[in-house]
């Protein structure tokens, strides 16, 4: 693993933590100003706010752990995690949206 593309990596992944922080903000208050949601739709939008951004540090900090430690190049992998995470979130407001 080399350490520029670690580093390369652990700050972009930083950079999305905030913009995922901010979509999720904006796309949930959108949602929840329109029909009445149920209290399970409203805690996962809720959750949402904070699990998107916590799997992007999560993420990076796995990764530089495996850097320091020795891993494979198949350690980048882990930063997919974040953004298979936010194409879940996207197609849970989009159907929240459609049925609204």
């Amino acid at each position: 693993m080399s350490f520029v593309w670690t580093l390369i990596g652990t700050i972009t992944q930083l950079m999305l933590a905030l913009f995922l922080f901010m979509l999720v903000v904006f796309s949930a208050s959108g949602i929840a100003n329109g029909p009445q949601l149920s209290k399970i739709q409203l805690a996962i939008l809720t959750a949402s706010m904070y699990v998107l951004p916590a799997l992007c540090v999560l993420s990076a900090i796995i990764v530089v752990y495996l850097h320091r430690h020795g891993g494979s190049a198949m350690s980048y992998w882990w930063y997919a995690m974040p953004p298979a995470a936010t194409v879940l979130y996207l197609a849970y407001a989009l159907t929240l949206n459609r049925a609204a």
